[in-house]
């Protein structure tokens, strides 16, 4: 009879009574969602980056013999804020 008591008593969990049980696990189950939902984030991130990466360096085609593409427009001076000569 000893020995059944033995044996309850180790499967019992330390002496937890079942609502702390319960308490542990749904917060040991919040915190493992939240962390699968920060990795699935980070991930999606990344995929997006990558993506974007990948457009911004794609070709957009090439020009026939003979053509150039048009020069990129210069950036205007900055004014200083002085007259032009003559006044």
């Amino acid at each position: 009879m000893e020995q059944a008591s033995s044996q309850q008593s180790t499967s019992s969990d330390d002496g937890k009574s079942r609502e702390e049980k319960l308490a542990e696990y749904e917060a040991d189950y919040l915190q493992r969602i939240e962390q699968q939902r920060i990795d699935e984030d980070k991930a999606f991130d990344g995929l997006l980056e990558a993506e974007a990466k990948a457009r911004s360096t794609a070709s957009r085609g090439t020009l026939p013999k003979g053509f150039e593409p048009k020069p990129e427009p210069e950036a205007p001076k900055a004014s200083r804020g002085t007259l032009p000569k003559g006044f």
